[in-house]
């Protein structure tokens, strides 16, 4: 895996895998080396959609440096520059990738570096720096997690997921993800919401209740009105279906309850399901309510695996 982990690492991080893979592919990261340090890095760095290696403001400071070139009377400047790109260069080498991945069935927190708080739903996993030094406090996400941010005016919050970046300096909102679920959704609790769609010169502004849904295949982008809390329940945990197609659902029944859902009839993909699933639910519960909304369905549990006839 070594050898190839630069690829396995970018396309972990844009594709559904197996649970198995899944695995590997952690436990490999949990292992760290410079091979994997080199993977986070290169990742991190399109997330921030950099043309090399290099970090912007690093790039800018050495660019300054340049300026030992000038004349003899702007030698004390070049001196100053210099010796601010140096300690800049220091910063960033002295920062180590960190990769929290949360497994089906798994809910967890994360305490970032400035105080924010993330929690992290399953089969999720965020990329942070293990301290801020850009100009941003940017953080790269694959699935979906809930948001409390910590105010800091001089650096602007963002986070990278497919399709879009969104960026804050203070707020709570929850972001949906996944690669399985053609649909990324942002949705704002509190303070106000910035969001950059790819392919799009005009930014989004989202108010508190407001949500933003891209269909990454189409391109199409759609603003609603929303109980924005009904959207992060799952930290309890919990679930909400708000007419979400019943194959969307299910995967997300999968990531809550570590199982796996086999649908043998594709008649039920287009179904929608409303429904408000509490924290001591349990998979027998769930699956005979959506029994009851579509009652043509037959389903069957066995240990870990559920078939949808």
């Amino acid at each position: 895996m070594s050898r190839y982990i630069k690829h396995i690492v970018r396309y972990f991080f844009d594709h559904n895998t197996s649970a198995e893979t899944t695995q590997r592919v952690h436990e490999r990261l949990l292992n760290g080396g410079s091979d994997v340090d080199d993977a986070l890095r290169d990742l991190w760095d399109t997330c921030e959609g950099q043309a090399n290696d290099k970090p912007a403001a690093q790039r800018q400071w050495l660019k300054l440096a340049a300026m030992w070139a000038l004349p003899v009377v702007m030698v004390t400047s070049a001196i100053w520059f210099y010796a601010q790109a140096n300690k800049k260069a220091k910063l960033y080498s002295e920062v180590v990738f960190m990769h929290k991945f949360t497994a089906y069935g798994e809910r967890s927190k994360i305490l970032l570096p400035d105080s924010s708080e993330v929690w992290l739903n399953g089969g999720s996993s965020l990329i942070y720096p293990s301290r801020f030094v850009s100009a941003e406090r940017n953080v790269c996400l694959t699935g979906e997690a809930f948001f409390k941010v910590k105010k800091d005016a001089s650096r602007p919050f963002t986070v990278d997921v497919n399709k879009m970046k969104l960026k804050v300096l203070g707020t709570t909102f929850n972001v949906f993800s996944y690669p399985d679920n053609p649909q990324v959704t942002a949705t704002l609790e509190t303070g106000k919401l910035q969001i950059n769609v790819d392919n799009q010169k005009k930014p989004y502004v989202l108010e508190p209740d407001d949500q933003l849904v891209i269909d990454t295949k189409t391109g199409q982008v759609e603003m609603r009105h929303v109980k924005a809390s009904d959207y992060s329940v799952w930290r309890v945990p919990a679930m909400y279906f708000e007419e979400t197609k019943l194959i969307y659902a299910l995967q997300q029944i999968e990531r809550a309850y570590n199982v796996k859902i086999h649908v043998q009839n594709s008649r039920f993909n287009n179904q929608t399901i409303r429904a408000h699933f509490n924290a001591d639910e349990t998979i027998e519960s769930i699956m005979g309510v959506i029994k009851m909304l579509i009652p043509q369905l037959n389903y069957e549990i066995d240990g870990n695996d559920i078939f949808i006839r």
